[in-house]
């Protein structure tokens, strides 16, 4: 005989919640629990998925959280335990997706900033491959892409309740099996990948500055090795190597280590997008802001 409400199977409902580990769902992820644990609960026919959220609303487990996505103002619903924080919620927007850049940034102690922005990274699908080939690269083609803005992702949800934006961005399917690591229910980037990151996408980092200040934080605990071989699998076309080495020249690292980033490149790189007023390093062929 099938219970007529919620409330009879609630223990086992909070039991399920609180003990599976996930801190925050959307309303897939709920739709999918109780289509799946009905029978179990003994739940009655005539509710449904909606009574289900309702409930669990109702009773406290779980609080609505609405994020509004800013490109089409659509609203998506995440139901988070009464403890879970912001990079719960975040991590439940895309399955697999990995804390990143300045959120990563935050992890690692690298910034004194509180950010309201929390970042986000998904991968493109395992079936699409990019070959990159540096031959295919040449100066003209550098100097027009930077010339310009960074491209940034227009998928960015901001949260009703706090105003805090998250930012989901997607990378190529090999960047996604590089340098993460698991620790206290986060997927993030390690130290080393991070910075990696940062140094590409400063307007995701808190600019060029918070980038600097986070290489001089990191100076005595970075594993350059590994750093250096998170470069050699990732295989960017871009010179990437000429950004860590300026940033790690500018933070005052050792001679010794700087040698592992001078590698020999036919050009000249950038140290962000768009610049208006810029100067020339010879020693990493970098532009960098003037007064940088």
């Amino acid at each position: 005989m099938r219970k007529e409400s919620f409330k009879s199977a609630e223990l086992a409902i909070t039991k399920y919640l609180y003990e599976d580990g996930i801190k925050a769902y959307t309303t897939f992820d709920i739709t999918k629990i109780f289509e799946t644990k009905r029978d179990e609960w003994n739940i009655a026919d005539y509710r449904n998925q909606f009574h289900f959220m309702k409930f669990l609303q109702d009773e406290n487990m779980l609080k609505d959280h609405k994020l509004k996505h800013l490109a089409t103002g659509k609203i998506k619903q995440i139901f988070a335990e009464p403890d879970a924080s912001s990079l719960n919620i975040a991590l439940s927007l895309k399955k697999g997706g990995y804390l990143s850049n300045y959120t990563a940034m935050q992890i690692h102690q690298l910034t004194l900033q509180i950010p309201k922005s929390i970042y986000i990274s998904f991968s493109k699908s395992q079936n699409i491959h990019l070959n990159y080939n540096q031959n295919d690269l040449d100066q003209k083609s550098i100097d027009n892409a930077f010339s310009k803005p960074q491209r940034v992702t227009s998928e960015v949800y901001k949260s009703e309740i706090d105003n805090i934006r998250y930012y989901l961005i997607q990378k190529a399917f090999t960047e996604t099996n590089v340098g993460l690591t698991f620790e206290n229910g986060f997927l993030y980037t390690d130290l080393e990948r991070t910075l990696i990151d940062i140094a590409i996408r400063p307007a995701y980092s808190g600019g060029v500055f918070e980038v600097l200040e986070a290489f001089e934080i990191a100076k005595d605990k970075i594993d350059i090795y590994k750093l250096n071989k998170y470069l050699e699998i990732l295989n960017y076309i871009y010179p990437y190597h000429q950004l860590i080495g300026f940033y790690m020249d500018r933070a005052g690292y050792d001679e010794e280590i700087l040698d592992a980033f001078k590698k020999k490149s036919d050009f000249n790189f950038y140290l962000t997008y768009n610049m208006s007023n810029k100067e020339y390093d010879e020693k990493w062929k970098i532009y960098y802001p003037k007064g940088f």
